[in-house]
């Protein structure tokens, strides 16, 4: 039933997070009961499986799902989940993984269908190409928020490429985490990074189609690594695996796979 985390429900939930093979679900426990809380998650309580689901800007809808155990997707259980997802369109599921395992199976069985595939690359200081970026790099402020909001949502895939909110956009630049190129006055491109302790997570990276060519994201990269450099010990990121441009260009700053993938899958 939609919204009712019953009590079995809420002990999957605290079973199975951390567990691959039995959740695709990334939050925490914690994360997870408080969206439930203030409804902000919609709950699917089944017999052997939790479903949740994800509002996110723009319409798009992600799905989590908990199980007890890998065998209680029988038929008559998959009509009955797929009947009440009907209601959500734009709705996604992922898996992270080293290679396609039984996480995979839940989302087919759920008759999701294969998307797109991501794979992580990292790089340790030392190792990249480094050089002084071209252009002028500054740190973006919250004045910048709606201009560099708008060139994400045009560059990206809101369905699958992991788009920020603006409340989440804000809170990048509030953190001076937000990098961007000005040219005669237009954002000509942007890169937003998370810091974790040693780790640095390069989150987006986007240039405007009007300076596509000028060596715009090759300076952004390069003034991430010359703020964050000191203070990092591992960059990485996530690159769509067809995207060849841009993994020749990570992998020509020292950016190598570490056999991790994601896995996106859209309900049609």
């Amino acid at each position: 039933m939609k919204d009712i985390l019953t009590e079995k429900g809420k002990a999957m939930i605290l079973n199975t997070i951390g567990n691959p093979l039995l959740t695709n679900c990334y939050l925490s426990c914690h994360e997870v009961l408080d969206k439930i809380a203030v409804h902000d998650i919609h709950c699917f309580c089944y017999e052997g499986i939790v479903i949740l689901i994800h509002p996110i800007d723009d319409g798009i809808h992600k799905m989590y799902y908990f199980l007890e155990d890998h065998h209680c997707l029988i038929p008559d259980l998959v009509r009955k989940i797929r009947k009440d997802m009907e209601n959500y369109r734009n709705l996604g599921g992922s898996v992270v993984a080293r290679m396609p395992n039984r996480n995979v199976d839940v989302l087919e069985k759920l008759q999701f269908h294969p998307y797109k595939e991501y794979v992580r690359k990292q790089m340790i200081p030392g190792t990249e190409e480094w050089c002084e970026p071209e252009h002028v790099i500054e740190t973006a402020d919250v004045n910048d928020l709606y201009d560099i909001y708008e060139l994400l949502h045009k560059s990206f895939d809101i369905m699958t490429d992991h788009l920020v909110s603006q409340g989440e956009l804000r809170n990048f630049l509030e953190m001076s985490q937000v990098l961007k190129i000005s040219i005669h006055g237009e954002l000509a491109g942007v890169l937003l990074f998370e810091a974790f302790g040693k780790k640095s997570y390069l989150r987006s990276i986007c240039v405007s189609e009007d300076y596509v060519g000028n060596k715009i994201g090759l300076s952004l990269l390069r003034g991430y690594f010359l703020k964050n450099r000191e203070n990092t010990k591992l960059f990485y990121l996530w690159v769509e695996s067809t995207n060849e441009k841009a993994i020749r260009l990570y992998e020509r700053l020292g950016y190598k796979d570490d056999g991790l993938k994601e896995y996106t899958y859209l309900c049609r």
